[in-house]
């Protein structure tokens, strides 16, 4: 999610609230490896280890992991993208897809500034629809093979739950934007308008 876009221009002041991308490299693990940890036990301890294990199996086969990923990895944009233009009522042209060739990974970005509110549901829905969703729904009926999608795209959704994490003392009704260049983003803290004299 990389921002380009010039900052418009508005009676705030910006404040910068991101980490740098070494960071993000170092707290991606356990960002991507708790969340996993968490929601696959109660499907170990209910279903036990050969359900598990027959589901990862037949998931991590080539000719169904490798597909899936690749077409989880463009959704997982999408999502963001949707989420963002619709609970942000933007128009289509505010949200940008594209591919950042030196980390080889596809991105979706809001050209225009959003409530932290809703940069938050649309940073989180990926990880809600792909990951939650599909990890909730295995435990429930016992589908090791669906529990392993889940957990996969819960472990792609690292950076977005540390984006998360950075934005945590920001208000739901400040405005945000993507950093140009770090995980987080730009936060619009609203000037008062001096007062007319009476």
């Amino acid at each position: 999610m990389q921002n380009t876009d010039p900052i418009p221009s508005a009676p705030s002041t910006v404040r910068d609230v991101s980490i740098s991308m070494a960071r993000v490299n170092l707290l991606a693990i356990p960002f991507a490896l708790l969340p996993m940890l968490l929601l696959g036990t109660p499907f170990v301890l209910l279903h036990g280890w050969p359900a598990t294990l027959a589901g990862a199996r037949l998931f991590f086969h080539p000719a169904v992991v490798i597909p899936v990923f690749l077409a989880g990895v463009v959704l997982h944009e999408l999502i963001h993208g949707i989420a963002w233009a619709y609970f942000g009522n933007k128009p289509r042209a505010a949200i940008r897809f594209g591919f950042k060739l030196s980390a080889l990974t596809p991105y979706a970005h809001c050209r225009e500034p959003l409530p932290a509110s809703v940069y938050r549901i649309g940073a989180a829905a990926p990880a809600v629809l792909l990951g939650l969703l599909p990890v909730f729904a295995a435990t429930v009926t016992g589908a090791g093979w669906l529990l392993c999608p889940g957990l996969l795209f819960l472990a792609a959704s690292a950076g977005d739950l540390l984006i998360l994490w950075v934005l945590r003392g920001v208000k739901p009704e400040q405005r945000v934007q993507d950093h140009p260049e770090r995980a987080g983003c730009l936060v619009f803290d609203e000037t008062p308008q001096s007062e007319s004299p009476v």
